[in-house]
């Protein structure tokens, strides 16, 4: 079968002719192009819009962080800065203010002397408002740092009798007042009868000398004034 003729296709569907839009079509065209340009545009393409939700919520994040950080640096107390392990542990071992010491046990008389500013033996001459004057009659052994007299006060009325000798191992407890305490209560206070010195209590006492001795636990430990003397000068 063969091709119709273009005389043919002109009888079989004429030419329509030159036809115009009706008047105001142009413009609604162009107005519905230009509207589906413009949506195209500001449509974002498949890639750019997962990346956008990920870069959103990084910038949340960062947000968020800066927001905290500026909430703690803006209190009204400043921020303190970290302690050291070394300052950590000195402040642990800071009693509060005000906070009692605990007594000290001590365990052999050389002990007691290493750790005394003032060695004294004499008597305790008068009691009063939990005070005691004390008049010494020999020093045994005495810190650069401790004043001493032939009379010294003892901020406690335990020191003894008026009249009875001891030998007494004292702190300094007020440099200022000059006033001395007896270490940690009665381990510091031995009686004194004649060249025998006993120590006053016998819960509160040492064991020994220059070493403890678990068999004195609980006993009032004896020994001599020379002994006394003789450790006392091996400090120096």
């Amino acid at each position: 079968m063969s091709a119709p003729d273009p005389a043919e296709w002109a009888e079989i569907a004429p030419h329509p002719g030159d036809r115009d839009l009706p008047a105001g079509r142009h413009e609604l065209h162009r107005d519905r192009l230009l509207t589906a340009i413009a949506r195209e545009s500001r449509t974002p393409s498949a890639p750019r819009a997962v990346r956008r939700p990920a870069l959103a919520l990084a910038a949340l994040v960062l947000v968020a962080a800066a927001g905290a950080g500026l909430a703690v640096s803006s209190g009204d107390e400043p921020t303190a800065a970290p302690q050291s392990p070394q300052a950590s542990r000195s402040a642990a071992r800071l009693p509060p203010p005000g906070a009692v010491a605990k007594i000290r046990a001590y365990g052999t008389v050389r002990h007691l002397t290493d750790s005394a500013d003032l060695v004294v033996r004499g008597e305790v001459v008068s009691v009063a408002d939990g005070r005691s004057v004390y008049r010494v009659a020999e020093v045994l052994y005495r810190a650069p740092v401790a004043p001493v007299a032939t009379e010294i006060m003892v901020g406690t009325e335990s020191a003894g009798s008026p009249g009875r000798p001891t030998v007494l191992y004292l702190a300094l407890s007020d440099p200022q007042a000059r006033v001395y305490a007896p270490l940690s209560g009665d381990f510091g206070i031995f009686d004194l009868a004649g060249e025998t010195a006993t120590s006053r209590s016998a819960t509160m006492s040492v064991t020994g000398l220059r070493a403890e001795d678990a068999t004195g636990a609980g006993r009032a430990f004896v020994t001599t004034l020379t002994e006394l003397r003789q450790l006392a000068s091996e400090r120096g």
